[in-house]
């Protein structure tokens, strides 16, 4: 049977072996980290790049025909129309249902608020 001093000397050398073996693991790891933060921060202008390729006329596919792949996350497109003439909009028709909706639209639900109630309150949430 070994000895104590045996078992700890093979646990350190297997020991050693373990962290050697990682030591390019975590080079590996930093380099991609760094990388990866890189690609984020490029994400933002190659959205914004890509949409204003297509206000300026290239389509989806022409652009894909040429490498570049669709932006996972596109930027936001700012309405033409401001937040105050919206919030104007809807507080000119208070208590009616928007048009398209279904006829039954103004009629009371027996479990609760009318349907339009429920549509302004959906209103107002957005």
């Amino acid at each position: 049977m070994p000895s104590a001093d045996e078992i700890l000397q093979k646990m350190r050398a297997v020991q050693e072996r373990r962290v050697a073996a990682a030591g390019p693991l975590v080079e590996v790891l930093a380099k991609r980290s760094t990388l990866l933060e890189q690609l984020a921060e490029l994400n933002e202008p190659y959205g914004k790049a890509y949409v204003d390729a297509e206000a300026a006329g290239w389509t989806a596919e022409e652009l894909a025909d040429l490498g570049a792949e669709e932006p996972v996350k596109r930027p936001r497109v700012r309405s033409k129309r401001s937040r105050s003439t919206a919030k104007k909009t809807d507080e000119q028709t208070p208590g009616r249902a928007p048009a398209g909706n279904s006829p039954t639209g103004g009629i009371p639900s027996q479990d609760g608020p009318s349907s339009t109630d429920g549509a302004m309150l959906g209103a107002a949430s957005s």
